[in-house]
């Protein structure tokens, strides 16, 4: 059985395949077995379940949405291929992004680039392929209309604003600098020409008003005889790991070092993912006359979920090399992976839920008041898994599994390192048919197989 939680750590949520398969704990240990540690499983069926009920709750409040699937978020083409074959397109930030996009079955009419450096090579794809390209300034615009002369017309252009809540970002440009654009695409061959924005908050008001902001923009644009698009709201709509979450009491553990890193993530947020989405829309557009221009030119809203579009989609098991006694009750349990793969690292903070511990045979009751942290197998002292302790019920042994659960997003591959050269970790994509679970595909990082 999975090892219960003692003390007061926060209780994670966790799916119904994620639970069947962590209490089938052999299968999953045959597979660390196989496969190597750590090793990442990834839930296509979950994936496809995930974008339909995107597609229901964002229904009910505008009618032409749009879900383009983030690639930056997980490196999966078994995921990839479930969104494209459910009907999202894809928000690319590459030609490897692209080209990944295109093996897995994503229409290029559903395909942005929103990368703000792009290559002249990834420019000039975009153009002979028909796809939309995300301009990040007036110099970018430039290049790109310039290539456009000898590779083509361009099918649909979003220029992407600079948010007002986030006047100091690299990224987007001013209104002024949105409307210096509009000259330069006079004499163009766009098609369309829409705006675009990222926000890096969580709050739903702020995206509101940047929307606000946009269909005021696409009102000067049609006001200059300019062919309006569609308005894209990028991405970061948070996803809730745990029932409820407090940050202090969370600090209030005992941590590695004495230092406490729970993060800026909302775990538990009130309103998370589709409808979350769902709010910001329905705000923005209470104003009839907003609603009816929109709904006038037929312009998408398009949204481009990472994270939240791969809430529950997937684990990261981990096998534990050895327990090594520290003194006062405190133990180091050594994982064989690294922090590189579990990449909340990335960002200095913990990857608050707690992880389920898969004794693989029967173990005696933990010693009073012991704490487990949890530390990578390199030879950095940084290399931390968790960086609060744990307090479970029975002992932690070597050959253990220590399995973080909700992983897929940005957690198992964005920061994944070949340090000490160590191969990268595996990748499978499993599902679950007649109550047996299969694997439908191996994902190996640097030689990835042509999808049959």
């Amino acid at each position: 059985m999975i090892q219960e939680y003692s003390g007061d750590e926060p209780e994670p949520l966790r799916s119904e395949w994620t639970l069947d398969l962590l209490n089938s704990r052999s299968e999953l240990a045959a597979w660390v077995d196989g496969f190597g540690s750590p090793l990442h499983v990834v839930f296509p069926d979950q994936a496809n379940r995930n974008y339909l009920q995107w597609r229901n709750e964002l229904r009910t409040v505008y009618g032409d949405c749009e879900i383009q699937f983030a690639l930056k978020a997980c490196k999966s083409a078994a995921l990839l291929r479930a969104f494209a074959l459910a009907g999202a397109g894809a928000d690319v930030s590459s030609a490897h992004e692209m080209t990944s996009a295109f093996a897995n079955l994503v229409p290029v009419q559903r395909i942005s680039m929103t990368g703000p450096a792009k290559s002249d090579h990834e420019v000039s794809l975009c153009i002979r392929n028909g796809i939309a390209i995300h301009v990040d300034c007036i110099e970018e615009l430039k290049r790109i209309l310039e290539l456009a002369g000898t590779a083509g017309s361009i099918r649909s252009l979003f220029l992407r604003a600079r948010p007002r809540s986030e006047p100091g970002s690299r990224f987007g440009m001013t209104e002024g600098q949105l409307m210096a654009c509009l000259p330069l695409l006079e004499e163009a061959k766009v098609g369309r020409i829409g705006v675009s924005f990222h926000i890096n908050d969580y709050k739903v008001e702020t995206r509101a008003e940047q929307l606000r902001a946009s269909i005021a923009f696409l009102r000067r644009l049609c006001a200059q005889g300019l062919p309006p698009g569609g308005i894209d709201i990028g991405g970061g709509y948070p996803i809730r790991y745990l029932e409820r979450f407090d940050p202090a009491a969370y600090s209030r553990g005992v941590h590695w070092a004495s230092m406490p890193k729970p993060g800026s993530y909302p775990y538990a947020p009130e309103l998370a993912g589709s409808r979350h989405a769902a709010a910001v829309i329905q705000i923005a557009l209470a104003e009839p006359a907003d609603r009816g221009f929109l709904e006038r030119y037929r312009l998408p809203i398009i949204l481009q979920p990472g994270r939240s579009l791969l809430d529950q989609c997937g684990i990261s098991a981990f096998n534990v090399i050895e327990v090594k006694e520290l003194g006062d009750s405190r133990f180091a349990v050594v994982l064989d992976g690294m922090s590189f793969s579990l990449s909340e690292t990335w960002f200095g903070a913990d990857f608050v839920p707690p992880p389920a511990i898969l004794p693989r045979q029967k173990r005696a009751a933990a010693r009073h008041n012991a704490l487990y942290f949890l530390l990578g197998r390199s030879c950095l002292e940084s290399d931390v898994i968790r960086w609060r302790a744990l307090a479970v019920e029975s002992a932690v042994s070597a050959g253990d599994l220590v399995v973080f659960t909700n992983t897929a997003g940005y957690q198992m591959d964005s920061n994944e390192s070949s340090f000490h050269q160590i191969p990268l970790p595996r990748k499978i994509a499993a599902v679950r048919r007649s109550s047996a679970w299969t694997i439908l595909a191996d994902e190996i990082p640097s030689q990835r197989k042509t999808p049959r």
